[in-house]
């Protein structure tokens, strides 16, 4: 019998037996397993899918960590303002200064145990920065540096990447871009990443330097109750593999960090506040985590939110035989576009960062149901000529999906949008453009606008501000979708998930999107899930294998699992 086994354990029914047990292998997991295990305890780390790094990935791999020291005037104060202009009272105050007070010391700790080192990402505007407490001139996004593949051995080809096709269209697509130019012209470029691959390969170093092994193809589906006699709390997990079922027990804690529900449909509708059309994220998160806490009892919080963002849907473009989903990000941003609806009409600044848009489009009328869904975005021939749009470069031949017409009232007739509103709208768009304005929704008047835009004009809002006059012109349908689900698990601030009854479920955690996202509606900035999803790793990590955090007593999160 292992040491510390309960006499009325029955051994027999457990396959392996470790102190803590992780689910997934994200930026939340990877963290979760390095503190556990630099804390002191033998960690199971498992993930559902063949490859390891989830989300995190593929995206632009920053964390915003709003008060850290590498960049002047940051403060606590100062990010809790932000955070709580844009939150709409929808966060829970407790969480969100844990989170703030503890990104330095998670930023610390995984530059001291894995290979992932930070940068500022220089010149990154806060998401909303002239409400209080915003940075128009940036400084909380945190990039990873570009990391060499080769450092991984047989595990460099083992990091998630979306396929190649359509490889320049998406959220993960355009902030690389950004960034390839840090690698290019180096001797090693050819091993060098950047990204989301950065921070997961630097992560995944740590961790297997750490003596993890991360077990891929073993989803978790169960959460094994203590036994009779035994205070109530998670003895354990069931994973299923290739070879079967395994019964795992964590003799401290399992952490859920296993992703949202995006991909299943079921929770899509029962919980989310408004359509959500499609993930951009890799199909897997299906509500594994939320199922398995709810099935003991774990309370729940933000249930209705999501990380939003607009979408195209590109006919034949698939993944894992699933109609796949593209963040759309560069095309609305740069000049010569607007997005409208049936009516043919604008409903949002454009050029505002993704997560605010969806407020726009689930606005709901009592009479017309969810006007603003689906929208088109429109364009003309010029900014097609000086952009490229959607994967088409400029002077390609433009793909059948692409609406096209020598004029705007043809436009409308191929896409049902009201023509009478398309050409009135347009007409008031011009007018604004030539005024460097919008009037209508403030496109351009806010430092993130532009970040995203043509960086060679002349004015701050000429960087998204452009005509609509040449034909022809072209139109492509844009709805709302998401980058994950936001809601989950309350927790406490070490990741303990609580129960209905208020109380700590013992020898359970959860961070990432498998958590109830801690800033509720807020979105801070670049990086604003990785930042929270690494510090509750961080945190969660450290206090299932025992370990407080020096330092922050005062939130009375210092705790230790028996």
């Amino acid at each position: 019998m292992p040491t510390g086994a309960h006499p009325d354990w029955d051994e027999p029914e457990w396959d392996n037996t470790v102190d803590v047990v992780v689910l997934g292998t994200g930026g939340a997991g990877l963290t979760a397993a390095l503190a556990a295990a630099i804390g002191g305890a033998s960690v199971g780390l498992y993930e559902k899918a063949a490859t390891v790094g989830g989300t995190t990935a593929v995206s632009g791999g920053i964390a915003w960590i709003p008060a850290h020291d590498r960049a002047p005037g940051l403060t606590v104060d100062a990010a809790l303002d932000y955070l709580r202009a844009q939150s709409f009272g929808a966060m829970d105050d407790e969480l969100v200064t844990t989170f703030v007070r503890s990104g330095p010391a998670m930023v610390e700790f995984v530059e001291a145990h894995s290979d992932v080192r930070f940068e500022v990402a220089t010149g990154f505007p806060d998401y909303k920065p002239e409400l209080p407490g915003g940075r128009p001139s940036g400084g909380r996004s945190l990039s990873p540096l570009p990391y060499d593949l080769s450092r991984l051995g047989s595990w460099r080809d083992r990091i998630t990447a979306f396929p190649a096709d359509y490889s320049n269209v998406g959220f993960d697509a355009e902030t690389r871009a950004r960034l390839h130019a840090d690698v290019a012209g180096s001797d090693t470029a050819g091993d060098l990443c950047v990204a989301g691959t950065a921070l997961i390969a630097g992560l995944l170093r740590g961790v297997l330097d750490a003596g993890i092994t991360p077990q891929t193809d073993c989803r978790g589906v169960e959460l094994i109750a203590r036994p009779a006699g035994e205070p109530a709390g998670v003895a354990g997990v069931r994973v299923e593999g290739e070879h079967g079922s395994t019964r795992v027990r964590a003799r401290r804690g399992v952490v859920l960090a296993n992703g949202g529900f995006e991909w299943d449909s079921t929770l899509v509708e029962a919980f989310l506040r408004g359509p959500m059309r499609g993930a951009v994220s890799p199909p897997n998160n299906t509500g594994d985590a939320l199922r398995m806490a709810m099935a003991h009892g774990a309370d729940l919080a933000n249930m209705g939110e999501a990380w939003w963002v607009p979408i195209v849907r590109i006919p034949g473009d698939t993944i894992d035989g699933r109609q796949r989903s593209r963040s759309v990000r560069l095309e609305r941003t740069r000049p010569r576009s607007i997005i409208v609806n049936r009516a043919g009409r604008r409903f949002v600044n454009e050029a505002c960062d993704y997560n605010s848009m969806a407020g726009a489009f689930h606005y709901l009328d009592p009479r017309g149901g969810y006007v603003n869904d689906p929208a088109w975005i429109v364009f003309d021939a010029e900014h097609l000529r000086r952009y490229g749009f959607l994967g088409t470069a400029p002077g390609e031949r433009v793909p059948d999906w692409f609406a096209q017409a020598p004029d705007l009232a043809g436009l409308a007739a191929k896409t049902g949008i009201d023509p009478q509103g398309l050409a009135s709208t347009v007409a008031a768009w011009n007018r604004g453009v030539a005024a460097d304005r919008d009037p209508e929704f403030g496109r351009g008047a806010s430092a993130y606008d532009g970040y995203w835009g043509d960086d060679q004009a002349a004015t701050p809002a000429g960087r998204t501000l452009g005509p609509l006059d040449t034909a022809p012109y072209y139109a492509v349908p844009l709805s709302v979708g998401s980058m994950g689900t936001k809601g989950g698990p309350r927790t406490d601030g070490d990741g303990r998930v609580l129960h209905v009854n208020g109380h700590p479920i013992p020898g359970l955690f959860a961070a990432g999107n498998a958590m109830a996202g801690v800033t509720g509606r807020a979105y801070g900035g670049a990086g604003g899930t990785i930042g929270p999803a690494m510090v509750f790793g961080f945190r969660a990590g450290r206090a299932a294998a025992g370990s407080a955090i020096a330092g922050e007593s005062e939130h009375g999160n210092a705790i230790l699992i028996h």
